[in-house]
């Protein structure tokens, strides 16, 4: 079967190929560009792999194949939506049941919370049809699931691109290309823009926006997210790689922009925003980004230089 992350969307994204950092940053970084206006309405996402379709970590093929056996109704080969469903809401049961153990408070929590989620109850709405998933009362539980690695359907964006410039270079030097992406590869990084204004009323493609509060994380890194659509019926194979790319209108490239870098200069870019303030220690507070910071820094240092 093919997937979604196997189809080019070409027709659907503005791509401009930046060929050094001094063009990608006055492309972001100038206030007289409209990616970088004031009064724009464009939020920004760093992926390390250009050739990478916008997909959210539990539509794919190396997450759903790791729960395949167990949920597959009998076809080892293929997880009907109801059960890709299903794995969802229980990664957010545990997610819950662990935080009780550590002591830590989950958003939103109260006993009408508890008895809608943390029971069966839970699985009630997507017996047959799974377009009621996720209920919008998990929303901030999943930003802030999504938010310490969980795999949810959530995307995540910055309204800041210096952010998705991060993320962007980090990703690049550290992260081999996956499985899943394996025949996916490319010699540049990418920073999508997305104008947030234009997406309000196209079907299957929902901005999420959660209190800063939910988690550090999300507030140091002037956080949101999309949710892209994926529901079926009971006994449809579930469709893996939905990207949010496929949501948007064909021959219409005024509402996703991909600005490219070669991946040689990640380590420069990943330098440079760390004079501006943006690093790990600041996206990510507490020791563990402070650590981050200084692997990210040696590794920037020595990016292009270890052959």
């Amino acid at each position: 079967m093919k997937k979604e992350s196997d189809v080019s969307f070409n027709d659907r994204i503005k791509t401009i190929n930046c060929t050094s950092i001094d063009e990608l940053w006055e492309l972001l970084f100038n206030p007289r560009n409209n990616l970088s206006n004031l009064h724009s309405n464009f939020i920004f996402r760093g992926q390390g792999n250009a050739a990478w379709n916008l997909v959210p970590k539990a539509y794919r093929s190396d997450f759903i194949n790791l729960h395949r056996p167990q949920f597959s109704s009998g076809d080892p080969s293929r997880i009907d939506y109801p059960s890709q469903c299903l794995i969802e809401s229980l990664l957010l049961q545990s997610f819950i049941e662990h935080c009780d153990s550590a002591g830590l408070s989950i958003p939103g929590d109260c006993t009408d919370f508890r008895s809608q989620f943390c029971t069966d109850k839970m699985y009630e709405g997507f017996g047959k049809n799974t377009k009621s998933w996720p209920d919008e009362r998990l929303h901030e539980l999943m930003a802030l699931a999504q938010h310490h690695g969980l795999p949810t359907r959530l995307l995540d964006w910055t309204r800041n691109p210096f952010v998705a410039c991060y993320f962007a270079a980090r990703t690049a030097i550290f992260t081999e290309n996956t499985a899943d992406n394996e025949n996916h590869s490319s010699n540049s990084l990418a920073i999508f823009a997305l104008d947030l204004s234009k997406i309000e009323s196209i079907p299957g493609i929902r901005p999420i926006k959660v209190p800063g509060s939910t988690s550090v994380n999300l507030a140091a890194q002037d956080g949101l997210f999309t949710l892209i659509e994926n529901s079926g019926w009971r006994g449809d194979a579930f469709s893996e790689g939905v990207c949010l790319e496929s949501k948007l209108p064909k021959n219409n490239t005024d509402i996703l922009n991909k600005i490219t870098l070669p991946i040689s200069f990640a380590g420069e870019l990943l330098l440079r925003i760390r004079k501006f303030g943006f690093s790990a220690h600041s996206l990510f507070p507490g020791y563990d980004g402070v650590a981050a910071a200084v692997l990210d820094t040696f590794r920037a240092y020595n990016w292009g230089k270890e052959d």
